[in-house]
């Protein structure tokens, strides 16, 4: 989650946090999707990538919309989202995949899936 809400603070965070999963977890494949009202920017990364620090395309609203869109076309292992949840909550998958909501700066929940909230 790109959008205005998200602070700058936080998009640290969430940068640190994906670099985490990339450096620890060295996933085959980890796809970086950017969204505010839209999907803004998508990198892929390998399991031998480095990740550096993103730079951020957005900064708008927040819809989940276009998330939805991108999990069904593209069915990754699992999807993790980054964000404060300030929007109307994303509708079901039609595919049994996986999807962490990683919540910052607020206490809402994801509609499905598992919930965590990241400490400011």
């Amino acid at each position: 989650d790109v959008s205005g809400s998200i602070s700058s603070a936080d998009i640290l965070r969430f940068n640190s946090e994906v670099k985490y999963i990339q450096e620890s977890l060295k996933p085959q494949r980890l796809t970086l999707v950017q969204f505010d009202t839209m999907i803004q920017d998508v990198k892929e990364f390998t399991e031998d990538d480095p990740f550096d620090e993103i730079k951020v395309i957005g900064r708008g609203g927040t819809c989940l919309v276009c998330v939805r869109e991108y999990i069904e076309k593209h069915k990754p292992t699992a999807a993790v989202v980054f964000s404060d949840l300030y929007c109307t909550p994303m509708q079901p998958l039609t595919e049994e995949i996986p999807v962490i909501w990683a919540v910052i700066g607020s206490n809402l929940t994801g509609p499905f899936g598992k919930t965590i909230h990241i400490k400011n």
